[in-house]
């Protein structure tokens, strides 16, 4: 098992590289670009190949934005977050947060809109195949 020293998440290289298969094979069959898994503390477990984009905007933002997301809709008794959607002048940003037992989220962009209902169709649908690999992955309590 590969183990960052001192991480608070261990993940086996097997499972790593399913989850990286996943989020290829997701990219590969939509318009989706810069898919990741990242922990709702805000680290980043895999990513596809086309992330370029800075570790900040796969980590701590949408950390931030999860957790800031969650006491809105608490507060205003919405019910549980599901996901978040950033719309920018040339694209979207898709972030997942699944269930309230998940501690993962997945986070993506697209450019075409007109397809979103279609991206979040398929989004949750690799999301729901992939939360049981994820469930796989341990965290460790960690002192800060």
């Amino acid at each position: 098992m590969e183990k960052a020293k001192d991480s608070e998440i261990e993940i086996d290289q097997e499972i790593l590289d399913e989850l990286m298969r996943a989020l290829e094979q997701l990219e590969s069959s939509t318009d989706l670009e810069g898919t990741a898994i990242v922990s709702k503390t805000g680290l980043r477990i895999a990513s596809s190949e086309t992330s370029e984009f800075g570790l900040d905007i796969y980590s701590a933002s949408p950390a931030t934005l999860i957790s800031l997301g969650e006491k809105i809709s608490q507060g205003l008794q919405q019910g549980e977050l599901k996901d978040v959607v950033i719309t920018g002048a040339t694209g979207y940003t898709i972030i997942l947060v699944g269930d309230a037992d998940n501690d993962f989220m997945l986070f993506t962009n697209c450019k075409k809109g007109y397809k979103l209902g279609y991206y979040f169709h398929k989004i949750r649908k690799s999301f729901k195949e992939i939360e049981p690999v994820l469930k796989k992955i341990q965290i460790k309590n960690m002192n800060y």
